[in-house]
């Protein structure tokens, strides 16, 4: 008798250690709708829904929503050329920054001139440019996807090299916070100031198409800041070829607008200054401006979806 009660309770403590376990592990409950079937899951945590048609294939969610203790959490994507480019699939807007740049760029007296405006600057556009990458970029959603038109904000980190090139004959030279000019003795080889920086963009971009089964066009522009450091200026002479290197004082704080449009993987921008690039003895401003082309390297193996 004894040893059948030991038994016995054996066996209920098995059984309900298999219902504690089995009360702490997500379920699944499947719902048979209009011909569809719904999936509820999840646990303690969270509740997720999904739904499939009548030959089992998933249908896509126009938009996504977990409810945790109530609350509905928004989604932001994060995306970078170190991150799978299937990170940000969900967003109705994709990454829109270019991950790697190439720039033509010009320095003029006034923001937003033309190249042949930098009188006073001795600056000279041939073989000025800019080269740079994208390393972290977000992605929050302003509107539901599975529409036309969807908007977003993106928000990223960007290094690059900048160089501007001066006319042949003209030596700079630094006094104090200001830039001043000087008649070279000889004609230069080189005559280039050099910098690089951290930019900080914020854009609002715009999908206007139903892009299902195709890579993004899209169209964005916001404002960028600038932190620029290691200026350096350098001049070679002609005839002797012994360069001259110094230290070249920049503004170290930049603030652009800029544009730019998705053509796919493929990205054209432009860029301008709204605050100057250094200053002159003769109380002329320098602001840079540039027109870009980059590729979205996530683009070229990513779908966007509506």
């Amino acid at each position: 008798m004894i040893v059948k009660m030991k038994r016995t309770f054996a066996l209920l403590m098995a059984t309900m250690t298999v219902l504690v376990a089995g009360a702490q592990t997500k379920r699944d409950t499947t719902i048979v709708f209009n011909g569809q079937r719904i999936v509820v899951s999840g646990g303690a945590a969270d509740t997720q829904v999904e739904v499939y048609n009548a030959q089992g294939t998933q249908l896509r969610k126009s938009s996504t929503t977990t409810y945790v203790d109530g609350q509905e959490v928004e989604r932001v994507y994060v995306t970078s050329p170190f991150l799978p480019s299937s990170y940000a699939n969900g967003a109705g807007v994709c990454p829109a920054l270019p991950t790697v740049w190439y720039a033509f760029t010009s320095t003029d007296n006034k923001i937003g001139s033309t190249a042949n405006s930098s009188a006073g600057l001795h600056t000279r556009g041939s073989g000025s440019g800019e080269v740079g990458v994208t390393v972290f970029e977000g992605v929050c959603p302003l509107t539901p996807t599975g529409r036309k038109g969807t908007l977003g904000l993106s928000m990223g980190t960007q290094v690059y090299m900048s160089w501007n090139n001066f006319q042949s004959g003209v030596l700079v030279e630094g006094q104090g916070n200001h830039v001043g000019f000087g008649q070279a003795t000889a004609k230069a080889t080189t005559n280039r100031l050099t910098y690089t920086g951290i930019r900080v963009p914020l854009m609002l971009v715009w999908n206007p198409l139903e892009t299902e089964g195709t890579m993004a066009s899209q169209i964005f522009l916001g404002l960028s800041a600038d932190v620029r450091v290691g200026g350096k200026y350098r001049f070679t002479p002609e005839e002797t070829g012994d360069p001259v290197e110094r230290n070249f004082r920049v503004n170290p704080v930049g603030l652009n607008a800029e544009m730019g449009v998705n053509f796919g993987p493929l990205t054209i921008t432009g860029r301008v200054g709204l605050l100057p690039l250094f200053k002159t003895t003769s109380v002329k401003k320098a602001y840079t401006s540039s027109v870009g082309i980059g590729i979205n390297i996530g683009q070229l193996f990513r779908k966007a979806k509506r």
